[in-house]
Formats: structure tokens, sequence, C-alpha cells
């Protein structure tokens, strides 16, 4: 499929709002025909259907301003051409989509790793404009060929010819005409991976590098409701999770000259693993979707749920001291309601990931009740729980075995449409999954809160979010967020901080802007004494296990291929990023 997902690439949403209209309609008007010819008519039977007709109109009214909140009609002609419109706004976004799912899937070549990094970070930049182009209500075409000619037809074009497409392109899209124009066809790889696996190992963040790092100026509101991608490149160390992307950069370096023609918490038991069949051990550079091998949905790292599997295995006929883990651990902020979250949701949780057949209830646990169980029982334990289980684990004595740990980390665009299309059967419009991301930026605990609002009845959940709901649920949202900073300060244990990580996410923030993923840890560490805080001690050693807290909770962005080495892991917190309004409160 060319571009992200199924719905976002057929034709309009309101269309199939609409075609639902007509058919009530229909239906209506053949009872009112009966109704005239002095039929008998059931009374119940036709109320019923007044309302279905009643529902379906508002539906299409909340579906039309959900895509355009400034739409207006006022006869069926004018809602059939609006309707039309939507269609072609949603077939232009497709080739938007496309082209950069095209440039996210590929790589630039180059002898000098400067140049090739340049260019890379054109990339990142030409992507991040067609997403927050692609969420415009009214969306101009495309210029250009088809996706599969577009690059090569871009690079043929020439800055001393009239061409109108030519001048389209650098009104409309200037990051990605800056890209074309200093990139040759010669210098281009396609991706080996799919298109879908690379959006859905996409990461939640796209920020900006510039080339001269004693001085950084983020441009204002740079991607202010468009999902940010990362795709994974072969000898690239990209972020995971939230992080920025390595080399990523809207002020550019100086280029030569170029034309387009190629210039250069309840408690609850303990409970036993099940038996699992073996389970070979991943690579470490392999990547899988959202989805595992085994078709279940997942908002775990496959590498954490392909470790559990191993690790109970492993453990099979072995007893506590000669075992290589002390326990198994799922662990999130994001723990309420106690079955709609996705750490112990029935079907996608940690249970049904590792395919725990047990008769006990997965509820969080203490850390306290973690270890009495561990002292008590010979098996090897699986716990959930929340930032207190975790920090337990980490701080352990060195000594003792590791625990396996499975965390809710932050969630990639593509991930939070899956929890609240796939997992609730929430019908969303493309605006609203953008404004979900944008509110979140994946992390956890903000997710549940939306969830929360989105859902105020989990019983019941809604099967579509109208223009008047959506627009107070995001006014909730904000609302909100002061309160979770005080629950990130004082709340319960499984959700609370403390005061040296509250610190860190106040350094790490206050250093983003004017560093690098290369510079931030010596900014943090070294360099601290620059930003002239001196109520709050620079970066040491003994942090190393607080950061990693943070990070494996979804709060800190973090890179990719650094795992057990959270200072190298750190990354630079985004301008648009959502933990600034939190760190705000705190």
């Amino acid at each position: 499929m060319g571009a992200f997902e199924e719905t976002k690439c057929r034709r309009s949403i309101v269309s199939d709002t609409f075609e639902s209209l007509k058919e009530h309609a229909r239906r209506w008007r053949g009872t009112i025909d009966l109704l005239e010819a002095g039929q008998r008519v059931d009374r119940d039977e036709a109320l019923s259907d007044l309302g279905r007709l009643l529902d379906a109109c508002q539906n299409l009214r909340d579906a039309i301003l959900s895509e355009d909140s400034g739409a207006s009609w006022k006869t069926t002609a004018e809602l059939q051409s609006l309707v039309d419109k939507l269609d072609d706004v949603a077939e232009r976004r497709k080739r938007y989509l496309d082209l950069a799912q095209l440039l996210v899937g590929g790589t630039v070549s180059h002898r000098r790793e400067r140049t090739k990094q340049e260019r890379l970070r054109q990339r990142d930049a030409a992507v991040a404009e067609l997403m927050e182009v692609s969420a415009l209500p009214n969306l101009e075409a495309l210029p250009g060929p088809a996706v599969d000619g577009w690059l090569e037809w871009a690079c043929s074009l020439d800055d001393s010819s009239n061409d109108p497409d030519l001048g389209r392109l650098k009104s409309n899209l200037p990051r990605v005409d800056e890209f074309i124009s200093q990139l040759e066809i010669e210098m281009w790889q396609d991706g080996s991976v799919s298109i879908p696996q690379q959006m859905v190992d996409a990461v939640p963040e796209i920020r900006t590098e510039p080339e001269t790092k004693s001085e950084i100026r983020p441009e204002p509101n740079f991607l202010g409701t468009i999902p940010q991608i990362e795709v994974e490149r072969p000898g690239d160390s990209l972020p995971d999770g939230g992080g920025a992307i390595h080399g990523l950069s809207n002020s550019l370096a100086a280029a030569e000259p170029a034309t387009h023609t190629g210039a250069a918490t309840a408690e609850a038991e303990p409970i036993a693993i099940a038996e699992t069949a073996p389970v070979p051990k991943p690579a470490k550079s392999a990547k899988k979707t959202a989805a595992q091998s085994s078709g279940k949905l997942s908002f775990f790292d496959p590498e954490d749920i392909d470790e559990f599997k191993r690790h109970a295995e492993e453990a099979k006929g072995k007893s506590k001291t000669s075992r290589n883990v002390r326990a198994l651990l799922g662990v999130s902020q994001w723990l309420l309601p106690s079955d709609q979250n996705p750490l112990l949701h029935p079907s996608c949780g940690i249970r049904a990931q590792i395919a725990y057949n047990g008769s006990s209830d997965l509820l969080p646990v203490s850390p306290e009740d973690a270890e009495r169980a561990i002292e008590a029982e010979s098996g090897l334990l699986l716990f959930t729980g929340g930032a207190d289980l975790l920090r337990w684990s980490i701080g352990q004595r060195v000594d003792e075995p590791a625990d396996g740990v499975a965390a809710i980390r932050r969630l990639r665009m593509e991930q939070i449409r899956s929890w609240f299309t796939d997992v609730y059967k929430i019908e969303l419009a493309e605006p609203q999954i953008l404004d979900m991301y944008r509110m979140t930026t994946g992390i956890p605990i903000l997710i549940g809160e939306l969830h929360r609002l989105v859902l105020p009845n989990p019983k019941m959940p809604p099967t579509w979010l109208g223009y008047a709901i959506w627009t107070n649920v995001k006014s909730a949202f904000e609302r909100r967020l002061p309160v979770l900073a005080r629950e990130l300060r004082n709340g319960s244990p499984a959700v609370r901080l403390t005061e040296q990580e509250i610190r860190i996410l106040k350094m790490v923030t206050i250093a983003s802007d004017n560093s690098t993923p290369e510079n931030l840890l010596k900014n943090l560490r070294d360099h601290w004494d620059k930003y002239h805080r001196p109520e709050i001690e620079a970066l040491n050693a003994g942090d190393e296990p607080r950061v990693k807290v943070l990070q494996d909770l979804g709060l800190l962005p973090v890179k990719n291929g650094v795992n057990g080495e959270p200072f190298k892991a750190l990354m630079p917190v985004g301008p648009e990023d959502a933990l600034r309004q939190i760190v705000g409160y705190l």
C-alpha cells in the first residue's frame, strides 16, 4: 500500500459517511411513501429509522468538520460538491504521503561522509515538509509524475528554465526543493525494506540540527501538527521511540551553488511464566513492525518480547541460583484503567505477547511484593508495575542477576493510530490522529490521559469523534497537563518521579535548545555551567540509572542501537515535544 495505512490512501472518510446518510434517507423516504399511501407502518420501527437518519446526518457533519473546520453548505448539490472536493484532497494527500515514504525508505551515498550527512539532513527536512503539507485541508496537487519516477524527474529540472512545475515546487515545497537541488540521482539508493515496515518503525520526533553546533535556533512551530519520521539506514545511528533524527537540519550548512540537474497500584500474587516454545534470539539489527511475526498487535519493542520468550525457555528446569535473570518485568506509567492500557490489555498486553495462559490476574505489584515473591517462589516470575518497580529493578545490586524488562516506551504515530482504531474500533479522521501525536509526542502517560478523555465509558467506546467532541477533548487535555505534572511529582509510586529524575528532565529540556545528539551528553555533564543554572547540579555518573528510568518510561527520547548505555542513548528534546509542556509545570 502506498501510504501509511489503507485508511490514509482510500477516498475521504466523508464519502463513506455520506453514503450511509443517503442509504438511511432512502429507507426513510420509503416509509414516507407508505404513510402518504395510508399504509400500515410500525411506529417503533419508523421512529428507529428516523433516529438512525438523524444520527447519520450528525455523523456526516462531524466527519466533514473534522476534515475541514471551515466547511459550509446548504443544498444537496453543495454537499455532493464538498464531498467530491474532500475525496480529491484525499487522493492528493496520498501522493504526498507516498513521496514521503519513498524518501524515508531510501538513503544517499557519497564518498564524503559530511556531504552524505548533509543530504540526509535535507532529506529528513523534506520528509517533514511533505507530512506537514499533506495535513492541510486545501491541498494543492503535487507537481510531477507518478511517485516511482518522481525523483528522476525532479533531479532533471533546470533552474534556468521557466518550468511551471519547478516554480510550484519552489514556492510550495521549499525544503523538498532544497534537497532535490543538491541531489544527483546517482547518489540515491532505494530502500531495501518495505514501506509499511519502515513507517511502522518510524519514531515520533524530528527536530532540527544545524551544521554549526555552536549556535542552534530551531525554526518556530516546526512540525506543529505533523508526524515525525525516522527510518533505519545502514550504518547510521538513529533514535528509537521518540528521539530526534541524527543529522536532521532546518538551518543547513551553506552549500555550493547548484541546479536541479545534479549539483553537489493494585496488588496481586506473582505469576509464574507459562512454558513457551523455543524462540531463537534475533540479531540486534533485525527490525520488526508493531505487529509481531505471530500477527499479534504489540506496543512493546519486539526485541524485548523475544528476550522474554528466550528467558522463559532458558529458565526451564533451572534453579533460581543458576538462572541468568531474576524475574521478568512489564513496566509502564500508563496503568489505569487496569485493562485499558497497552501493558495490561487482554488482547495486546504483556500477558498476550508471551502467551501466558495461567489463571492468575495480571495486575501491578510493588517492589516489596515482587521481592517477597522472588524469595518465596522457585519459578521465573512475571510482574507488572510502574516507575517504582522499574526503579527497583534498575537499582538492584550489581552482583545479582538482572531482570528482563519490557517497557511501554514512547509510542510511534502508527501505534497511536492502532491503539484507537484497531483495538477500540474508533473511526478517526487523519487530522485527529495527527493531533493525538502532536499533543502527546507518544509519551505513554500523556496518551493514557488522552485515552481516558476519549473513552470516558470504556464499556461503550465511541465509534466516531465528532468535531465538537474532539474540540472538547483537546481543551480538556490541555487543562489536565498541570494535574499530570503534579502526579509526576506527588502521585502514586507507580507514576511518581524522584527529585533527581525531575532534575534530569529539566536539564535535558534546557540543554536541548542548543545541543545536538553528539554533544548533548557533554553539555549536560561537562559544560552545564554555561546554562547559568547553579541550583541544578550537572549530570554525573550516578545519574545513569535515573536516565534509564526516564527513557524506559518514555519520558525521554532515545537513540537506537545503544541498549544498556543510557548516557549514550540521550537525545535532545524537540522544540514541539510534549515533554516541554510537562516540564514547564514541574
